[in-house]
C-alpha cells in the first residue's frame, strides 16, 4: 500500500539566547508517510530537508519528524535534529497549535525552540507559511508515493 508525502516551506526568524536580535531563519522540508498502514497507526510523518538559519545553521540538513494527528490532538508537532556550523548538533522544537476560532493564523504560525544536544534552550523561534507565495506549490506537492 503507498504511501504520500509533500513538501513545506516556513521562514521567520530566530533569536540566540542573551541577543535581543532577530536573525532570520526558514526551512523546507519533505514529508514522508512510506505507506498509510503506518501513518494510521501513528499519524507522523518523516521529514528531511534543509534549515537556514542565519550564521548559525546556514543551509544544513534536517531530519525528524511532524505529527499530523490535529484533529485528536490540536496541534502539529514538528522535531528534528541539524548539525549547525559550528559542527554540533541541535535539535529543533515547535508545534502549531489549532484554534477553530483562529484557523488560518494557527495552521501557518509555528513557534519553537533551538535545542543544544543537552536539550537546554539556545534560541527561539517564530516560523510563518505564507499562504500568498507558498500555498499553491504546497497543495500541488501532495503525491502518492511508491
Amino acid at each position: 500500500m503507498a504511501g504520500f508525502e509533500f513538501y513545506e516551506t516556513m521562514s521567520g526568524s530566530f533569536r540566540r539566547a542573551g541577543d535581543p536580535r532577530p536573525l532570520a531563519m526558514s526551512f523546507t522540508l519533505r514529508a514522508r508517510s512510506r505507506t498509510w498502514r503506518s501513518f494510521l497507526r501513528r499519524r507522523e510523518v518523516d521529514i528531511e530537508g534543509e534549515i537556514d538559519a542565519e550564521g548559525f545553521a546556514d543551509h544544513r540538513f534536517l531530519r525528524g519528524t511532524l505529527g499530523l494527528d490535529a484533529i485528536r490532538t490540536r496541534t502539529l508537532p514538528y522535531a528534528f535534529c541539524f548539525t549547525a556550523n559550528d559542527g554540533a548538533t541541535y535539535s529543533f522544537a515547535g508545534k502549531k497549535t489549532l484554534h477553530l476560532s483562529r484557523m488560518i493564523d494557527s495552521m501557518t504560525v509555528l513557534p519553537g525552540a533551538i535545542l543544544d544536544a543537552a536539550g537546554a534552550p539556545v534560541g527561539e523561534a517564530l516560523l510563518r507559511f505564507d499562504l500568498l507565495r507558498d500555498l499553491a506549490r504546497f497543495l500541488k506537492s501532495f503525491r502518492l508515493s511508491p
